[in-house]
């Protein structure tokens, strides 16, 4: 899976989400690589990717669970799909995304182990699950997630190795690298 890694992107991985005003559009375009037909499923802080997705011929889903996301994914991206809904329960056919996109989102469930069911049900054979996160062992992230916990939001931020784990656990082989600071990439491919 490394080598999975090492082919969508240079020797230098640089972020993919959208962060503090900068939009990383050519570092994401360039590391998902979508092609005409492709589809994909966007979660989280997706900004206005949907729409440099679905220019390049890309089929694009974008799933929201909060009305207010809701309203900026379809004032940024427009002729995308744009659907509501929980994460644990995802209205979608089995086998349905050749990629399925967390931008800065993958920490924030109810029932964890529906969501991973819901990931595998609906990514295709050799789909490949991607995700940017913050690693939670930077201070200022330590903080961060006691002031969620404190706030009462149901926030788990894993480690890159957990994350990994829990994929490997559900039939995807996959592999990580840190991008800039405090951030990494992880990439599952289902395999059965």
């Amino acid at each position: 899976m490394e080598r999975v890694i090492s082919s969508n992107c240079s020797q230098s991985i640089k972020s993919i989400c959208p962060c503090r005003g900068r939009e990383n559009i050519g570092n994401f375009m360039g590391f998902i690589q979508p092609y005409p037909g492709e589809k994909i499923l966007l979660v989280g802080d997706v900004s206005h990717y949907g729409k440099y997705l679905k220019k390049a011929g890309a089929d694009v889903i974008i799933f929201e669970n909060a009305q207010e996301d809701h309203m900026s994914a379809i004032v940024k991206n427009c002729n995308c799909s744009i659907v509501d809904g929980n994460i644990e329960h995802m209205p979608f056919r089995e086998d349905l995304f050749d990629k399925i996109i967390f931008l800065n989102h993958f920490n924030s469930f109810e029932n964890e182990k529906k969501v991973l069911r819901e990931i595998y049900r609906v990514l295709k054979i050799d789909g490949k699950l991607i995700i940017e996160e913050k690693d939670p062992k930077s201070i200022l992230m330590k903080l961060f997630m006691v002031t969620k916990k404190i706030l009462g939001f149901k926030c788990i931020f894993y480690y890159p190795h957990e994350i990994q784990k829990r994929f490997e656990q559900i039939g995807l082989a996959g592999a990580f690298k840190y991008v800039e600071k405090n951030k990494y990439i992880y990439i599952g491919k289902k395999l059965n």
